[in-house]
Protein backbone atom coordinates (compact mmCIF):
# COMPACT_ATOMS: atom_id res chain seq x y z
CA UNK A 1 0.00 0.00 0.00
CA UNK A 2 1.47 3.35 -0.93
CA UNK A 3 0.77 6.61 0.64
CA UNK A 4 -0.41 9.34 -1.71
CA UNK A 5 -1.44 13.00 -1.38
CA UNK A 6 -2.72 14.57 -3.99
CA UNK A 7 -2.83 18.59 -3.81
CA UNK A 8 -4.48 21.55 -5.74
CA UNK A 9 -2.48 24.26 -5.47
CA UNK A 10 -4.31 27.87 -5.31
CA UNK A 11 -6.10 29.27 -8.41
CA UNK A 12 -7.07 33.08 -9.16
CA UNK A 13 -10.65 32.11 -8.77
CA UNK A 14 -12.07 29.67 -5.56
CA UNK A 15 -13.89 26.32 -6.01
CA UNK A 16 -17.03 25.29 -4.42
CA UNK A 17 -16.51 21.91 -4.21
CA UNK A 18 -13.35 19.14 -5.50
CA UNK A 19 -12.09 19.44 -8.55
CA UNK A 20 -14.07 16.59 -10.16
CA UNK A 21 -11.07 15.21 -11.88
CA UNK A 22 -9.01 15.00 -9.06
CA UNK A 23 -11.79 12.85 -7.11
CA UNK A 24 -11.34 10.57 -9.94
CA UNK A 25 -8.10 9.79 -9.24
CA UNK A 26 -8.51 9.72 -5.16
CA UNK A 27 -11.51 7.05 -5.50
CA UNK A 28 -9.41 5.36 -8.35
CA UNK A 29 -6.18 4.62 -5.47
CA UNK A 30 -8.80 4.09 -2.67
CA UNK A 31 -9.97 1.10 -5.04
CA UNK A 32 -6.63 -0.20 -5.77
CA UNK A 33 -5.88 -0.14 -1.77
CA UNK A 34 -3.85 2.91 -0.98
CA UNK A 35 -4.12 5.32 1.47
CA UNK A 36 -5.13 8.78 0.09
CA UNK A 37 -5.01 12.32 1.41
CA UNK A 38 -6.18 15.69 -0.12
CA UNK A 39 -5.29 19.14 0.41
CA UNK A 40 -6.83 21.91 -1.80
CA UNK A 41 -5.74 25.50 -1.51
CA UNK A 42 -8.21 26.49 -4.22
CA UNK A 43 -11.37 25.66 -1.76
CA UNK A 44 -13.58 28.37 -1.09
CA UNK A 45 -13.10 28.32 2.60
CA UNK A 46 -9.43 27.33 2.73
CA UNK A 47 -7.76 29.71 4.67
CA UNK A 48 -4.44 28.20 4.99
CA UNK A 49 -0.93 28.72 2.99
CA UNK A 50 1.68 27.47 0.69
CA UNK A 51 3.71 26.78 3.89
CA UNK A 52 0.88 24.88 5.48
CA UNK A 53 0.43 22.52 2.39
CA UNK A 54 4.68 21.62 3.12
CA UNK A 55 3.98 21.33 6.58
CA UNK A 56 1.05 18.71 6.39
CA UNK A 57 3.71 17.07 4.19
CA UNK A 58 6.17 17.08 5.98
CA UNK A 59 4.39 15.19 8.90
CA UNK A 60 2.40 12.83 6.56
CA UNK A 61 5.40 11.90 4.90
CA UNK A 62 3.44 10.30 1.41
CA UNK A 63 5.42 8.11 -1.19
CA UNK A 64 3.80 10.05 -3.55
CA UNK A 65 2.56 13.68 -3.71
CA UNK A 66 0.50 14.05 -7.06
CA UNK A 67 -0.42 17.66 -7.53
CA UNK A 68 -3.01 18.87 -10.20
CA UNK A 69 -2.02 21.92 -12.54
CA UNK A 70 -4.22 24.14 -14.14
CA UNK A 71 -2.38 26.81 -16.53
CA UNK A 72 -3.76 29.43 -14.14
CA UNK A 73 -1.92 27.53 -11.41
CA UNK A 74 1.46 25.96 -12.67
CA UNK A 75 3.71 28.66 -11.42
CA UNK A 76 2.49 28.15 -8.18
CA UNK A 77 2.75 24.54 -8.59
CA UNK A 78 6.18 25.07 -9.72
CA UNK A 79 7.28 27.07 -7.07
CA UNK A 80 5.52 24.63 -4.53
CA UNK A 81 6.71 21.75 -5.92
CA UNK A 82 10.52 22.79 -5.06
CA UNK A 83 9.19 23.35 -1.42
CA UNK A 84 8.02 19.96 -1.30
CA UNK A 85 10.84 17.96 -2.61
CA UNK A 86 12.23 16.57 0.49
CA UNK A 87 9.06 14.83 1.51
CA UNK A 88 8.34 12.46 -0.86
CA UNK A 89 10.08 9.77 -3.26
CA UNK A 90 7.75 11.12 -6.15
CA UNK A 91 6.40 14.21 -7.28
CA UNK A 92 3.81 13.99 -10.28
CA UNK A 93 1.98 16.65 -12.40
CA UNK A 94 -1.34 15.65 -13.96
CA UNK A 95 -3.98 17.60 -15.17
CA UNK A 96 -5.35 20.24 -17.91
CA UNK A 97 -1.73 21.64 -18.33
CA UNK A 98 0.44 19.08 -18.04
CA UNK A 99 -1.37 16.99 -20.82
CA UNK A 100 -0.34 20.21 -23.46
CA UNK A 101 3.10 20.22 -21.73
CA UNK A 102 4.15 16.89 -20.52
CA UNK A 103 7.69 18.84 -20.71
CA UNK A 104 7.60 21.49 -18.22
CA UNK A 105 6.56 20.13 -15.11
CA UNK A 106 10.04 18.00 -15.47
CA UNK A 107 11.71 21.46 -16.28
CA UNK A 108 10.62 22.79 -12.97
CA UNK A 109 10.94 19.71 -10.18
CA UNK A 110 8.90 16.89 -10.75
CA UNK A 111 9.72 13.53 -11.10
CA UNK A 112 6.90 12.44 -13.50
CA UNK A 113 4.28 14.00 -15.62
CA UNK A 114 1.16 12.41 -16.70
CA UNK A 115 -1.00 13.36 -19.89
CA UNK A 116 -4.55 12.80 -20.53
CA UNK A 117 -6.86 10.84 -17.92
CA UNK A 118 -4.31 9.65 -15.22
CA UNK A 119 -6.86 6.88 -13.47
CA UNK A 120 -5.49 3.92 -14.50
CA UNK A 121 -1.69 5.67 -14.51
CA UNK A 122 -1.48 7.37 -11.46
CA UNK A 123 -2.75 3.75 -9.79
CA UNK A 124 0.32 2.01 -11.89
CA UNK A 125 2.52 4.79 -10.17
CA UNK A 126 1.30 3.98 -6.52
CA UNK A 127 1.75 0.44 -7.17
CA UNK A 128 5.02 0.46 -8.34
CA UNK A 129 6.04 2.67 -5.48
CA UNK A 130 4.51 -0.06 -3.32
CA UNK A 131 7.54 -2.25 -4.96
CA UNK A 132 4.99 -3.32 -7.96
CA UNK A 133 7.02 -4.98 -10.83
CA UNK A 134 5.66 -1.70 -13.13
CA UNK A 135 7.62 -0.60 -16.49
CA UNK A 136 7.64 3.51 -16.28
CA UNK A 137 8.42 3.33 -19.59
CA UNK A 138 5.13 1.50 -20.76
CA UNK A 139 2.64 3.41 -19.08
CA UNK A 140 0.97 5.50 -21.75
CA UNK A 141 1.09 9.38 -21.21
CA UNK A 142 3.98 9.38 -19.05
CA UNK A 143 7.51 11.11 -19.00
CA UNK A 144 9.76 11.31 -16.28
CA UNK A 145 13.43 12.49 -16.44
CA UNK A 146 15.14 9.77 -18.61
CA UNK A 147 11.94 8.40 -21.21
CA UNK A 148 8.54 8.28 -21.86
CA UNK A 149 6.09 5.75 -21.70
CA UNK A 150 3.83 5.36 -25.61
CA UNK A 151 1.03 7.95 -25.92
CA UNK A 152 -1.62 8.63 -24.05
CA UNK A 153 -4.73 6.74 -24.35
CA UNK A 154 -8.50 7.22 -23.94
CA UNK A 155 -10.15 5.38 -21.30
CA UNK A 156 -12.84 3.02 -23.21
CA UNK A 157 -14.56 1.07 -19.88
CA UNK A 158 -15.75 4.57 -18.03
CA UNK A 159 -17.98 1.88 -16.11
CA UNK A 160 -15.22 0.34 -14.31
CA UNK A 161 -13.90 3.42 -13.12
CA UNK A 162 -14.97 3.91 -9.00
CA UNK A 163 -17.72 6.64 -8.15
CA UNK A 164 -16.08 9.67 -7.29
CA UNK A 165 -18.20 9.93 -4.53
CA UNK A 166 -15.81 7.07 -2.30
CA UNK A 167 -13.10 10.30 -2.94
CA UNK A 168 -15.05 12.71 -0.05
CA UNK A 169 -13.27 10.90 3.18
CA UNK A 170 -10.26 11.86 1.56
CA UNK A 171 -11.32 15.89 1.94
CA UNK A 172 -11.73 18.20 5.09
CA UNK A 173 -15.40 18.79 4.90
CA UNK A 174 -15.19 22.79 6.10
CA UNK A 175 -13.11 23.54 3.21
CA UNK A 176 -16.06 23.89 1.17
CA UNK A 177 -19.26 24.21 3.63
CA UNK A 178 -19.90 25.72 6.85
CA UNK A 179 -22.57 22.88 7.16
CA UNK A 180 -19.65 20.52 7.65
CA UNK A 181 -20.63 18.73 4.27
CA UNK A 182 -18.57 17.89 1.08
CA UNK A 183 -20.57 20.10 -1.87
CA UNK A 184 -20.81 17.06 -4.63
CA UNK A 185 -19.00 19.01 -7.22
CA UNK A 186 -21.42 17.48 -10.40
CA UNK A 187 -21.08 14.09 -12.48
CA UNK A 188 -19.34 13.18 -16.25
CA UNK A 189 -21.93 11.14 -17.52
CA UNK A 190 -19.50 11.25 -20.72
CA UNK A 191 -15.57 12.15 -21.62
CA UNK A 192 -14.74 13.71 -24.70
CA UNK A 193 -16.19 16.26 -27.79
CA UNK A 194 -16.06 15.80 -30.97
CA UNK A 195 -15.94 18.83 -31.78
CA UNK A 196 -12.64 20.91 -32.91
CA UNK A 197 -12.80 24.94 -31.41
CA UNK A 198 -9.44 26.46 -31.79
CA UNK A 199 -10.19 28.43 -28.64
CA UNK A 200 -10.47 24.80 -26.55
CA UNK A 201 -7.80 23.31 -24.42
CA UNK A 202 -9.61 20.05 -23.43
CA UNK A 203 -7.17 17.85 -24.08
CA UNK A 204 -7.23 15.67 -20.84
CA UNK A 205 -10.44 13.76 -22.04
CA UNK A 206 -9.82 14.76 -26.01
CA UNK A 207 -12.12 14.54 -29.03
CA UNK A 208 -12.89 10.62 -29.33
CA UNK A 209 -16.63 10.67 -27.35
CA UNK A 210 -16.96 7.70 -25.02
CA UNK A 211 -19.92 7.64 -22.62
CA UNK A 212 -21.29 5.56 -19.13
CA UNK A 213 -23.65 2.96 -19.65
CA UNK A 214 -26.97 4.52 -18.13
CA UNK A 215 -27.39 2.02 -15.51
CA UNK A 216 -23.64 3.10 -14.14
CA UNK A 217 -24.77 6.95 -13.84
CA UNK A 218 -28.25 6.02 -12.34
CA UNK A 219 -26.22 3.74 -9.62
CA UNK A 220 -23.84 7.09 -8.53
CA UNK A 221 -26.77 9.43 -8.74
CA UNK A 222 -28.90 6.41 -6.38
CA UNK A 223 -25.32 6.49 -4.70
CA UNK A 224 -25.33 10.37 -3.87
CA UNK A 225 -29.08 10.60 -2.76
CA UNK A 226 -29.26 7.89 -0.34
CA UNK A 227 -25.44 8.68 0.98
CA UNK A 228 -25.63 12.39 1.01
CA UNK A 229 -29.13 13.44 0.50
CA UNK A 230 -28.42 15.13 -2.83
CA UNK A 231 -31.04 15.80 -5.24
CA UNK A 232 -29.73 18.13 -7.97
CA UNK A 233 -27.08 16.63 -10.54
CA UNK A 234 -25.07 18.95 -12.35
CA UNK A 235 -23.81 16.77 -15.63
CA UNK A 236 -20.37 18.80 -16.59
CA UNK A 237 -20.36 16.38 -19.86
CA UNK A 238 -19.01 18.96 -22.79
CA UNK A 239 -21.05 17.65 -25.01
CA UNK A 240 -24.32 16.13 -23.13
CA UNK A 241 -26.89 15.82 -26.02
CA UNK A 242 -24.14 14.92 -28.62
CA UNK A 243 -25.34 11.45 -29.14
CA UNK A 244 -29.26 10.99 -28.92
CA UNK A 245 -29.59 7.08 -28.76
CA UNK A 246 -27.48 7.61 -25.52
CA UNK A 247 -29.36 10.70 -24.57
CA UNK A 248 -33.18 9.00 -24.81
CA UNK A 249 -31.29 6.10 -23.00
CA UNK A 250 -30.59 8.11 -20.16
CA UNK A 251 -33.18 9.77 -19.90
CA UNK A 252 -35.37 6.50 -19.68
CA UNK A 253 -33.24 5.15 -17.00
CA UNK A 254 -33.97 8.01 -14.34
CA UNK A 255 -37.25 8.14 -14.96
CA UNK A 256 -37.61 4.73 -14.69
CA UNK A 257 -35.22 4.56 -11.52
CA UNK A 258 -38.07 5.13 -8.05
CA UNK A 259 -34.96 5.91 -6.06
CA UNK A 260 -34.38 9.12 -8.18
CA UNK A 261 -38.09 10.04 -8.02
CA UNK A 262 -38.17 14.47 -7.94
CA UNK A 263 -34.45 14.74 -8.88
CA UNK A 264 -33.26 17.73 -10.96
CA UNK A 265 -30.10 18.47 -12.77
CA UNK A 266 -28.58 20.72 -15.27
CA UNK A 267 -25.94 20.32 -18.48
CA UNK A 268 -24.28 21.61 -20.99
CA UNK A 269 -23.53 21.10 -24.78
CA UNK A 270 -23.92 23.11 -28.41
CA UNK A 271 -26.94 23.97 -29.81
CA UNK A 272 -26.72 21.99 -32.64
CA UNK A 273 -26.18 19.67 -30.90
CA UNK A 274 -30.07 19.33 -29.80
CA UNK A 275 -33.58 19.02 -30.72
CA UNK A 276 -37.00 20.52 -29.56
CA UNK A 277 -38.45 16.66 -28.92
CA UNK A 278 -35.13 15.77 -27.02
CA UNK A 279 -35.41 19.00 -24.92
CA UNK A 280 -39.34 17.56 -23.97
CA UNK A 281 -37.64 14.38 -22.88
CA UNK A 282 -34.96 16.12 -20.86
CA UNK A 283 -37.06 18.09 -18.92
CA UNK A 284 -40.22 14.84 -18.28
CA UNK A 285 -36.04 13.20 -16.95
CA UNK A 286 -35.46 16.19 -14.26
CA UNK A 287 -33.96 18.31 -16.80
CA UNK A 288 -34.31 22.04 -15.57
CA UNK A 289 -31.64 24.50 -16.47
CA UNK A 290 -29.34 23.66 -19.90
CA UNK A 291 -26.12 26.20 -20.64
CA UNK A 292 -25.35 26.23 -24.35
CA UNK A 293 -22.24 27.52 -25.67
CA UNK A 294 -22.45 29.71 -28.96
CA UNK A 295 -19.65 32.27 -28.40
CA UNK A 296 -20.08 34.30 -31.02
CA UNK A 297 -22.95 36.14 -32.97
CA UNK A 298 -21.12 36.87 -35.97
CA UNK A 299 -20.97 34.12 -38.60
CA UNK A 300 -17.59 34.69 -39.88
CA UNK A 301 -15.90 34.49 -36.13
CA UNK A 302 -18.07 31.46 -35.65
CA UNK A 303 -16.80 29.50 -39.07
CA UNK A 304 -13.29 31.23 -38.04
CA UNK A 305 -13.22 29.55 -34.46
CA UNK A 306 -14.67 26.30 -36.43
CA UNK A 307 -17.56 26.10 -33.84
CA UNK A 308 -19.74 24.26 -36.20
CA UNK A 309 -22.85 26.03 -35.46
CA UNK A 310 -24.73 29.14 -36.35
CA UNK A 311 -27.00 31.69 -34.40
CA UNK A 312 -30.21 31.07 -35.69
CA UNK A 313 -29.67 27.43 -34.23
CA UNK A 314 -28.55 28.68 -30.92
CA UNK A 315 -31.82 30.93 -30.97
CA UNK A 316 -34.58 27.98 -31.37
CA UNK A 317 -32.77 26.02 -28.95
CA UNK A 318 -32.91 28.58 -26.16
CA UNK A 319 -36.68 29.12 -27.79
CA UNK A 320 -37.58 25.59 -27.38
CA UNK A 321 -35.85 25.10 -23.57
CA UNK A 322 -37.71 28.11 -22.37
CA UNK A 323 -40.81 26.54 -24.10
CA UNK A 324 -40.38 23.26 -21.68
CA UNK A 325 -40.00 25.46 -18.86
CA UNK A 326 -35.90 25.35 -18.40
CA UNK A 327 -33.38 27.66 -17.19
CA UNK A 328 -31.51 28.78 -20.17
CA UNK A 329 -27.84 30.04 -20.15
CA UNK A 330 -25.92 30.95 -23.11
CA UNK A 331 -21.95 31.36 -23.45
CA UNK A 332 -20.31 34.25 -25.24
CA UNK A 333 -16.53 35.06 -25.45
CA UNK A 334 -14.97 38.57 -26.93
CA UNK A 335 -11.78 39.09 -27.77
CA UNK A 336 -10.83 36.48 -30.76
CA UNK A 337 -7.52 37.95 -32.45
CA UNK A 338 -9.77 38.11 -36.10
CA UNK A 339 -12.49 39.97 -34.27
CA UNK A 340 -13.12 43.78 -34.99
CA UNK A 341 -15.43 46.74 -34.27
CA UNK A 342 -18.13 45.02 -36.61
CA UNK A 343 -18.39 41.60 -35.40
CA UNK A 344 -18.52 42.30 -31.79
CA UNK A 345 -21.18 44.50 -32.42
CA UNK A 346 -22.78 41.44 -33.96
CA UNK A 347 -22.18 39.75 -31.07
CA UNK A 348 -23.83 42.14 -28.58
CA UNK A 349 -26.82 42.63 -31.43
CA UNK A 350 -27.40 38.92 -30.77
CA UNK A 351 -26.76 38.86 -27.05
CA UNK A 352 -30.16 42.13 -27.18
CA UNK A 353 -31.82 39.35 -28.90
CA UNK A 354 -31.26 36.56 -26.96
CA UNK A 355 -31.93 38.62 -23.60
CA UNK A 356 -35.51 38.16 -23.36
CA UNK A 357 -35.55 34.27 -23.52
CA UNK A 358 -32.38 33.86 -21.95
CA UNK A 359 -31.84 33.57 -18.32
CA UNK A 360 -28.36 33.85 -17.57
CA UNK A 361 -25.59 34.67 -19.78
CA UNK A 362 -21.99 33.31 -18.84
CA UNK A 363 -20.11 35.46 -16.70
CA UNK A 364 -17.54 37.76 -18.60
CA UNK A 365 -15.69 35.71 -21.45
CA UNK A 366 -12.71 37.79 -22.82
CA UNK A 367 -10.48 34.79 -24.28
CA UNK A 368 -7.73 33.80 -22.92
CA UNK A 369 -5.47 31.83 -25.07
CA UNK A 370 -4.65 28.46 -22.83
CA UNK A 371 -1.77 26.09 -24.44
CA UNK A 372 -2.71 23.50 -26.33
CA UNK A 373 -4.65 25.38 -28.22
CA UNK A 374 -5.00 26.82 -32.24
CA UNK A 375 -5.23 30.16 -30.85
CA UNK A 376 -2.10 30.01 -28.68
CA UNK A 377 -0.22 28.10 -31.15
CA UNK A 378 -0.80 30.37 -33.89
CA UNK A 379 -0.47 33.27 -32.10
CA UNK A 380 1.56 33.40 -29.25
CA UNK A 381 4.91 34.50 -30.76
CA UNK A 382 2.94 37.30 -33.13
CA UNK A 383 2.07 38.91 -29.94
CA UNK A 384 4.18 37.95 -27.07
CA UNK A 385 2.32 36.39 -25.07
CA UNK A 386 4.75 32.84 -25.62
CA UNK A 387 4.42 31.31 -21.62
CA UNK A 388 2.44 33.89 -20.29
CA UNK A 389 1.59 31.75 -17.52
CA UNK A 390 5.19 32.18 -15.87
CA UNK A 391 4.93 35.78 -15.74
CA UNK A 392 3.41 36.30 -12.33
CA UNK A 393 1.79 39.31 -13.35
CA UNK A 394 -0.25 37.62 -16.14
CA UNK A 395 -1.65 35.48 -13.03
CA UNK A 396 -4.65 38.16 -11.37
CA UNK A 397 -5.71 36.71 -7.90
CA UNK A 398 -9.27 37.42 -7.29
CA UNK A 399 -11.65 38.38 -4.50
CA UNK A 400 -13.33 35.18 -3.12
CA UNK A 401 -16.70 35.93 -4.56
CA UNK A 402 -18.61 33.06 -2.82
CA UNK A 403 -17.65 35.22 0.31
CA UNK A 404 -18.52 38.39 -1.11
CA UNK A 405 -21.86 40.51 -0.11
CA UNK A 406 -23.95 39.62 -2.91
CA UNK A 407 -24.61 43.20 -4.48
CA UNK A 408 -20.07 42.89 -4.25
CA UNK A 409 -19.89 40.00 -6.29
CA UNK A 410 -22.27 41.20 -8.87
CA UNK A 411 -20.39 44.42 -9.13
CA UNK A 412 -17.10 42.86 -9.83
CA UNK A 413 -18.44 40.45 -12.47
CA UNK A 414 -19.66 43.66 -14.47
CA UNK A 415 -15.58 43.74 -15.81
CA UNK A 416 -13.35 41.10 -16.94
CA UNK A 417 -9.35 41.56 -15.33
CA UNK A 418 -8.20 39.34 -18.56
CA UNK A 419 -9.03 42.42 -20.74
CA UNK A 420 -6.18 44.36 -19.15
CA UNK A 421 -4.06 41.58 -19.75
CA UNK A 422 -4.74 42.39 -23.81
CA UNK A 423 -3.34 39.55 -25.04
CA UNK A 424 -4.00 40.46 -28.62
CA UNK A 425 -2.96 44.14 -28.20
CA UNK A 426 -6.60 45.45 -28.71
CA UNK A 427 -7.55 48.86 -29.97
CA UNK A 428 -9.46 51.18 -28.14
CA UNK A 429 -12.76 51.32 -29.74
CA UNK A 430 -12.32 46.93 -29.78
CA UNK A 431 -11.54 47.32 -25.59
CA UNK A 432 -14.56 49.39 -25.33
CA UNK A 433 -16.84 47.24 -27.11
CA UNK A 434 -15.40 44.18 -25.28
CA UNK A 435 -16.12 45.84 -22.13
CA UNK A 436 -19.48 46.90 -22.92
CA UNK A 437 -20.07 43.03 -23.85
CA UNK A 438 -18.89 42.01 -20.90
CA UNK A 439 -20.82 44.67 -18.54
CA UNK A 440 -24.24 43.80 -21.16
CA UNK A 441 -24.35 39.86 -19.44
CA UNK A 442 -23.04 40.84 -15.79
CA UNK A 443 -26.11 43.40 -15.59
CA UNK A 444 -28.56 40.71 -16.99
CA UNK A 445 -27.45 38.62 -15.08
CA UNK A 446 -28.18 40.90 -11.77
CA UNK A 447 -31.48 41.58 -12.56
CA UNK A 448 -32.41 38.08 -13.43
CA UNK A 449 -30.82 37.18 -10.10
CA UNK A 450 -32.94 40.06 -8.21
CA UNK A 451 -35.84 38.74 -9.89
CA UNK A 452 -34.74 35.27 -8.03
CA UNK A 453 -34.33 36.73 -5.43
CA UNK A 454 -37.21 38.52 -4.99
CA UNK A 455 -39.48 35.40 -5.29
CA UNK A 456 -37.62 33.38 -2.67
CA UNK A 457 -36.42 31.17 -5.45
CA UNK A 458 -33.50 28.84 -5.58
CA UNK A 459 -30.67 29.82 -8.08
CA UNK A 460 -29.13 26.02 -7.83
CA UNK A 461 -30.35 25.14 -11.04
CA UNK A 462 -28.22 27.56 -13.19
CA UNK A 463 -26.12 25.52 -15.25
CA UNK A 464 -22.67 27.87 -15.18
CA UNK A 465 -19.66 26.51 -16.38
CA UNK A 466 -16.88 24.82 -13.80
CA UNK A 467 -14.23 26.64 -12.49
CA UNK A 468 -10.84 27.24 -14.26
CA UNK A 469 -11.72 28.65 -17.80
CA UNK A 470 -12.00 26.12 -20.53
CA UNK A 471 -9.58 24.22 -19.33
CA UNK A 472 -11.41 22.92 -16.73
CA UNK A 473 -12.14 19.35 -18.11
Amino acid sequence: MARVLLIMPHLPQRMGAPYLGQQYIAASLLADGHEVRALDAAAVRWSGDDAELVAEAEVWRPDMIGMTLFTYNALRGYTLAAQLRHTTRMLVAGGPHPTVLPGEPLEHGFDVSVSGEGERTVVALARYLDGADVALEELSGVRFWNGEGPPKEALDDLDALAFPLESYGCYESDWYSPHQMIVPGGLMTSRGCPARCTFCANYVTGRAYRWRSPENVVAEMVALRERYGVRHFPFWDDAFTARRPRLNALCDAILAEPGLAGVTWTCITPGNMVKPHDLARMRAAGCVAINFGLESGDYNILKVIRKGQKPEQVKAAVAAAKAEGMVTVVNFMFGFPEEGVEELRNTLRLMEELAPSTDFFNNRGVLVPFPGTEIYDVNHARYGFTRWWLRPEMIVDEPNLFVLDPQQSQEYLLRDPSLELDFFGYSEEVRELIAACVRFKGLHNQRTGNMIASRSEPMAAVAQEPPAGDEAA
